[in-house]
């Protein structure tokens, strides 16, 4: 049997013990837990997942933004087209570090410099 906690982000699978009374056992979150999430529109929904990228990107995060907007729009089910995302990740630029190091390193392995510096 399941028990529905969808309004609340849970999904709940009950067990029955002839020992104990039901309990709910919580197996998984299926959708976020912050309330309102679900009233947000479309657009509300990409922007703050823009700003928890912008957080992650200014902390160090070893992820490009566009692969960290890849990962948080599957996560959260936004359909967000291609453009739209190298878009996104343009705007997030200044604090993609991970990009600069990439593109730094590139750069120098295509100038003969070589090595990494990690």
């Amino acid at each position: 049997m399941t028990l529905d906690l969808s309004s609340q982000g849970l999904r709940s699978d009950m067990y029955a013990n002839p020992h104990r009374e039901r309990m709910p056992v919580i197996t998984s979150q299926d959708s976020p837990v912050m309330q309102g999430w679900s009233d947000a529109s479309a657009r509300q929904k990409i922007a703050g997942v823009v700003d928890q990228v912008r957080l992650d990107l200014s902390r160090g995060h070893h992820h490009t933004a566009e692969e960290l907007l890849r990962e948080r729009f599957t996560q959260t089910r936004l359909d967000v087209d291609d453009e739209r995302i190298i878009a996104l990740a343009m705007s997030l630029r200044a604090v993609d570090h991970e990009l600069t190091r990439r593109t730094e390193e590139a750069r120098r392995a295509a100038a003969g410099g070589g090595g990494s510096s990690a």
